[in-house]
Protein backbone atom coordinates (compact mmCIF):
# COMPACT_ATOMS: atom_id res chain seq x y z
CA UNK A 1 0.00 0.00 0.00
CA UNK A 2 1.52 3.61 -0.83
CA UNK A 3 1.57 6.32 1.68
CA UNK A 4 -0.18 9.42 1.26
CA UNK A 5 2.44 11.66 0.04
CA UNK A 6 2.68 9.16 -2.92
CA UNK A 7 -0.87 9.24 -3.46
CA UNK A 8 -1.24 13.11 -3.38
CA UNK A 9 1.76 13.00 -5.70
CA UNK A 10 -0.25 10.60 -8.13
CA UNK A 11 -3.37 13.18 -7.49
CA UNK A 12 -1.13 16.08 -8.14
CA UNK A 13 0.17 14.89 -11.00
CA UNK A 14 -3.22 13.81 -12.46
CA UNK A 15 -4.79 17.41 -11.74
CA UNK A 16 -1.41 19.20 -13.48
CA UNK A 17 -3.05 16.83 -16.94
CA UNK A 18 -6.28 17.96 -16.43
CA UNK A 19 -5.33 21.96 -16.08
CA UNK A 20 -2.75 21.48 -19.36
CA UNK A 21 -5.79 20.49 -21.19
CA UNK A 22 -8.04 22.35 -19.83
CA UNK A 23 -5.97 25.22 -20.31
CA UNK A 24 -5.56 24.01 -24.34
CA UNK A 25 -9.66 24.00 -24.68
CA UNK A 26 -10.18 27.80 -23.02
CA UNK A 27 -7.21 28.77 -25.64
CA UNK A 28 -9.54 26.96 -28.52
CA UNK A 29 -13.19 28.37 -27.48
CA UNK A 30 -12.90 31.70 -29.27
CA UNK A 31 -11.84 30.66 -32.29
CA UNK A 32 -14.37 27.87 -32.35
CA UNK A 33 -17.34 30.02 -31.21
CA UNK A 34 -16.27 33.52 -33.18
CA UNK A 35 -16.95 30.43 -36.52
CA UNK A 36 -20.09 29.74 -35.28
CA UNK A 37 -21.84 33.57 -34.24
CA UNK A 38 -18.64 35.48 -35.29
CA UNK A 39 -17.07 38.38 -33.50
CA UNK A 40 -19.62 39.28 -30.77
CA UNK A 41 -19.73 39.61 -26.94
CA UNK A 42 -19.40 36.34 -25.66
CA UNK A 43 -16.79 35.35 -28.21
CA UNK A 44 -15.35 38.82 -26.42
CA UNK A 45 -15.83 37.16 -23.39
CA UNK A 46 -14.33 33.89 -24.22
CA UNK A 47 -11.22 35.56 -25.88
CA UNK A 48 -10.17 37.48 -22.83
CA UNK A 49 -9.92 33.54 -20.86
CA UNK A 50 -7.49 32.73 -24.22
CA UNK A 51 -5.37 35.93 -23.38
CA UNK A 52 -5.07 34.57 -19.78
CA UNK A 53 -4.45 31.53 -20.48
CA UNK A 54 -2.11 32.64 -23.28
CA UNK A 55 -0.51 34.68 -20.25
CA UNK A 56 -0.39 32.24 -17.46
CA UNK A 57 1.27 29.37 -19.75
CA UNK A 58 5.03 30.73 -19.09
CA UNK A 59 4.76 31.24 -15.20
CA UNK A 60 3.08 28.15 -15.52
CA UNK A 61 6.30 26.16 -17.42
CA UNK A 62 8.84 27.96 -15.13
CA UNK A 63 7.27 26.49 -11.99
CA UNK A 64 6.55 23.14 -12.81
CA UNK A 65 10.06 23.36 -14.19
CA UNK A 66 11.97 24.47 -10.64
CA UNK A 67 9.66 21.94 -9.06
CA UNK A 68 10.66 18.89 -11.24
CA UNK A 69 7.15 17.96 -11.79
CA UNK A 70 6.24 16.94 -15.46
CA UNK A 71 2.74 17.82 -16.86
CA UNK A 72 1.94 15.68 -19.54
CA UNK A 73 -0.73 15.49 -21.71
CA UNK A 74 -2.93 12.37 -21.49
CA UNK A 75 -3.11 10.76 -24.93
CA UNK A 76 -6.54 8.66 -24.91
CA UNK A 77 -8.12 11.52 -22.35
CA UNK A 78 -6.90 14.23 -24.84
CA UNK A 79 -8.31 12.14 -28.09
CA UNK A 80 -11.54 11.89 -26.54
CA UNK A 81 -11.78 15.38 -25.26
CA UNK A 82 -10.91 16.47 -29.07
CA UNK A 83 -13.66 13.98 -30.48
CA UNK A 84 -15.84 15.02 -28.15
CA UNK A 85 -15.66 18.87 -29.16
CA UNK A 86 -15.49 17.80 -32.99
CA UNK A 87 -19.13 15.96 -32.40
CA UNK A 88 -20.28 18.66 -30.75
CA UNK A 89 -19.99 21.61 -33.16
CA UNK A 90 -21.69 19.12 -35.32
CA UNK A 91 -24.69 19.07 -33.77
CA UNK A 92 -25.26 21.75 -31.36
CA UNK A 93 -26.61 24.98 -31.94
CA UNK A 94 -24.56 28.01 -30.48
CA UNK A 95 -26.09 28.61 -27.41
CA UNK A 96 -25.67 25.20 -26.61
CA UNK A 97 -22.02 25.36 -27.47
CA UNK A 98 -21.60 28.54 -25.48
CA UNK A 99 -23.12 26.47 -22.30
CA UNK A 100 -20.08 23.83 -23.04
CA UNK A 101 -17.91 25.74 -22.96
CA UNK A 102 -18.65 27.71 -19.81
CA UNK A 103 -18.66 24.09 -18.37
CA UNK A 104 -15.08 23.33 -19.79
CA UNK A 105 -14.67 27.08 -17.90
CA UNK A 106 -15.97 25.71 -14.94
CA UNK A 107 -14.37 22.87 -14.45
CA UNK A 108 -10.79 24.31 -14.78
CA UNK A 109 -11.62 26.48 -11.68
CA UNK A 110 -12.90 23.00 -9.95
CA UNK A 111 -9.29 21.95 -10.93
CA UNK A 112 -7.34 24.84 -9.77
CA UNK A 113 -9.01 24.82 -6.76
CA UNK A 114 -7.91 21.29 -5.83
CA UNK A 115 -4.52 21.69 -7.37
CA UNK A 116 -3.78 24.86 -4.97
CA UNK A 117 -5.17 22.74 -1.89
CA UNK A 118 -2.86 19.47 -2.80
CA UNK A 119 0.09 22.01 -3.58
CA UNK A 120 -0.25 23.24 -0.28
CA UNK A 121 0.06 19.93 1.16
CA UNK A 122 3.04 19.66 -1.06
CA UNK A 123 4.45 22.50 -0.10
CA UNK A 124 4.84 23.63 -3.18
CA UNK A 125 4.76 27.41 -3.05
CA UNK A 126 5.31 28.82 -6.62
CA UNK A 127 2.19 26.62 -7.73
CA UNK A 128 0.34 27.89 -4.38
CA UNK A 129 1.35 31.45 -5.50
CA UNK A 130 0.35 30.56 -9.40
CA UNK A 131 -3.07 28.78 -8.60
CA UNK A 132 -4.00 32.09 -5.93
CA UNK A 133 -3.25 34.71 -8.88
CA UNK A 134 -4.51 31.88 -12.02
CA UNK A 135 -8.04 31.80 -9.30
CA UNK A 136 -8.07 35.33 -8.61
CA UNK A 137 -8.45 36.59 -12.68
CA UNK A 138 -10.26 33.87 -13.98
CA UNK A 139 -13.16 33.85 -11.64
CA UNK A 140 -13.90 37.24 -12.98
CA UNK A 141 -13.20 36.15 -16.62
CA UNK A 142 -15.51 33.44 -16.16
CA UNK A 143 -18.09 35.66 -14.38
CA UNK A 144 -17.80 37.41 -17.36
CA UNK A 145 -18.32 34.25 -20.18
CA UNK A 146 -21.76 33.81 -17.80
CA UNK A 147 -23.40 36.85 -18.22
CA UNK A 148 -22.75 37.10 -21.77
CA UNK A 149 -25.44 34.18 -21.35
CA UNK A 150 -28.16 36.73 -21.89
CA UNK A 151 -26.92 37.44 -25.45
CA UNK A 152 -28.61 34.45 -26.36
CA UNK A 153 -31.74 35.45 -25.18
CA UNK A 154 -31.84 38.78 -26.59
CA UNK A 155 -30.44 37.24 -30.02
CA UNK A 156 -33.95 34.72 -29.79
CA UNK A 157 -36.26 38.01 -30.01
CA UNK A 158 -34.64 39.73 -33.10
CA UNK A 159 -35.73 39.10 -36.92
CA UNK A 160 -33.44 36.64 -38.15
CA UNK A 161 -30.82 37.90 -40.74
CA UNK A 162 -30.30 36.71 -44.36
CA UNK A 163 -27.86 34.22 -45.23
CA UNK A 164 -26.02 37.33 -46.58
CA UNK A 165 -25.75 39.18 -43.26
CA UNK A 166 -22.41 39.17 -41.57
CA UNK A 167 -22.80 37.80 -38.07
CA UNK A 168 -23.36 40.36 -35.11
CA UNK A 169 -21.63 43.62 -34.62
CA UNK A 170 -17.93 43.12 -33.71
CA UNK A 171 -17.38 44.41 -29.99
CA UNK A 172 -14.01 45.72 -30.85
CA UNK A 173 -15.49 48.13 -33.27
CA UNK A 174 -14.41 50.96 -30.45
CA UNK A 175 -10.64 51.22 -32.43
CA UNK A 176 -9.06 50.05 -29.14
CA UNK A 177 -6.31 47.00 -29.59
CA UNK A 178 -8.06 44.18 -29.37
CA UNK A 179 -5.08 41.83 -26.92
CA UNK A 180 -6.18 38.40 -28.33
CA UNK A 181 -5.76 39.93 -31.79
CA UNK A 182 -2.52 37.39 -31.44
CA UNK A 183 -5.07 34.32 -31.44
CA UNK A 184 -5.79 32.78 -34.55
CA UNK A 185 -8.93 34.36 -35.91
CA UNK A 186 -10.73 32.31 -38.81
Amino acid sequence: MQGPQSERRRLLEKLLRELVRSEEQAIEHAPREAKRIGETPPVSALRDIAVHALSMKPRFAQLLDGHSIAAGRGGITATLSTLRHLVTDRIHDAERAYRAALLDLRHGVDVVRVLREVARLEELFALIRWCDDWLAARRTLVARVEAQLGWFADQAFLPAASSDDAPAADSTASGAEDPSARLDRP
